[in-house]
C-alpha cells in the first residue's frame, strides 16, 4: 500500500497565504507599537536617557565602537526572528488543520459504508499515529463483520 502525501487543494493554498500575510502585518503593526512605547519611555524619563547613555559610552569606550551599542542593532533582529519564530508556528498550525480536515474526510467517505478504503496519508507525529489507530480499527472492524458473517452462515446451514 503506497502513502501519499496530503495535497492541499487551491482554496487551502490561498488560505494559509492569507494567514502568513494577515499574521506580517499584525506582527509589523505590533513590532512599531512596541518600538513607539519603548521610544516614549525612554524620552519621558531623564535618569533612564541618562542611565543608557552613560552606559552606552561606557561600552563604546571598552569595545571602541559606537556602532555596537545602538539599541536598533540589537532591537530590530530580535524582532524579526521572533517573528520570523511566530509566523512559522502560525502557518504549521494552519497546516496541520488542514491535514485533520483531509483525515476527517476520509473518515467520512470510509464511515459512509466503504470499509476497503483506508486512510492513505503519509504524515508524522501525532496524526501519522491517529492515521494508524483508525486504519486499524478499520481492519478489526472489517475482520469482526466477517466473522459475523461466517457464524450468520453456519448457522444457516
Amino acid at each position: 500500500e503506497k502513502r501519499l502525501r496530503i495535497n492541499l487543494t487551491s482554496k487551502e493554498i490561498s488560505e494559509l497565504l492569507a494567514e502568513g500575510i494577515i499574521t506580517i502585518i499584525l506582527l509589523l503593526l505590533l513590532n512599531v507599537s512596541i518600538l513607539v512605547v519603548i521610544s516614549s519611555v525612554i524620552n519621558s524619563s531623564p535618569s533612564l536617557t541618562n542611565a543608557i547613555w552613560d552606559s552606552k559610552n561606557i561600552f563604546a569606550e571598552r569595545l571602541n565602537t559606537d556602532l555596537f551599542w545602538n539599541g536598533r542593532n540589537f532591537i530590530i533582529p530580535f524582532f524579526f526572528l521572533l517573528d520570523i519564530g511566530v509566523l512559522y508556528w502560525r502557518l504549521i498550525r494552519r497546516y496541520r488543520q488542514m491535514q485533520l480536515r483531509h483525515i476527517i474526510s476520509e473518515l467520512h467517505y470510509i464511515a459512509n459504508g466503504n470499509y476497503d478504503h483506508r486512510i492513505p496519508f503519509e504524515l508524522s507525529g501525532d496524526l501519522s499515529r491517529v492515521v494508524t489507530s483508525i486504519n486499524g480499527l478499520v481492519d478489526s472492524t472489517v475482520a469482526a463483520i466477517e466473522d459475523e458473517r461466517k457464524i450468520e452462515k453456519s448457522k444457516d446451514e
